[in-house]
């Protein structure tokens, strides 16, 4: 499993956003996060952490799930850590 790039990560955002009739500040608010940064995820300036992307893809109505088998080198780095 390979976490998808920044750009390509804020072109899904904003799209799924905008088809669950979702503004940047309701997605702000439940990702607790502020208006600029939503709008620098969906711009691609914003290389959001692992934390802040699960949070937006369940803001959004997707559901997360991380199995140990499909663990990628990024995850076994944060793994390593707890």
């Amino acid at each position: 499993m390979q976490l998808p790039s920044t750009p390509a990560f804020a072109s899904v955002v904003r799209g799924h956003r905008l088809r669950a009739n979702m503004t940047q500040d309701e997605l702000a608010q439940a990702v607790h996060k502020s208006r600029r940064w939503v709008h620098d995820l969906e711009s691609g300036k914003v290389d959001p952490s692992l934390s802040a992307t699960i949070d937006v893809a369940a803001a959004l109505g997707f559901t997360v799930t991380l199995e140990p088998s499909e663990r990628s080198g990024v995850l076994d780095a944060l793994f390593e850590d707890l």
